[in-house]
């Protein structure tokens, strides 16, 4: 073999073999940022999963605290019409913003904390039901049922209350805060 074929043959095998590492370095980046990539969407997700749960915990309290203002005002030998209207007010206006939150945890997964979510929301509808037909009670001068519906408020306040720790408690699972 002269020369001249072996220098072609060795620059050859020699492009080659700078192809071939260009190649499998090419694959190991790409590797590596679809794992980045992977990383990077769990970390988003994650995120907005707490973002959900914790709006979705602060709007079920609002919710709460404006009934609980309610009831002890309906509760108050001193109560005014006009307070109890925007105690109730406040009540209805928690409502709406919960409802956008439950949403939120529903779309933001994963399918138990959906679950957990309409629970939630539908002990909330109860208590809020309630706490509707006690003060519709009140303003119309019905006496006689205000013991038992002030009962029924209270029982479906403390289904709510159950519910928010069941929330509580699937939040911290699907965020894997328990190891």
């Amino acid at each position: 073999m002269d020369a001249g074929l072996a220098g072609v043959i060795g620059a050859t095998v020699g492009m080659l073999g700078g192809l071939g590492s260009g190649f499998v370095a090419h694959l190991g980046q790409n590797a590596q940022q679809r794992r980045q990539q992977a990383v990077d969407r769990e970390h988003r997700l994650e995120e907005k999963r707490r973002e959900a749960y914790l709006a979705c915990i602060e709007t079920s309290k609002q919710v709460t605290s404006s009934w609980w203002k309610l009831a002890n005002h309906l509760l108050s030998d001193e109560r005014s019409p006009d307070q109890s209207r925007q105690y109730a007010q406040d009540a209805q206006n928690g409502w709406v913003t919960f409802t956008k939150t439950a949403d939120a945890v529903s779309i933001a997964g994963p399918d138990e904390m959906a679950g957990v979510a309409q629970s939630l929301r539908e002990a909330m509808w109860r208590m809020d039901r309630a706490g509707t037909s006690w003060y519709a009670c009140v303003r119309s001068g019905g006496n006689a049922e205000l013991a038992s519906l002030e009962a029924e408020f209270r029982a479906a306040e403390a289904a709510r209350t159950e519910w928010g720790f069941v929330f509580l408690a699937t939040a911290r699972r699907a965020l894997m805060s328990e190891r």
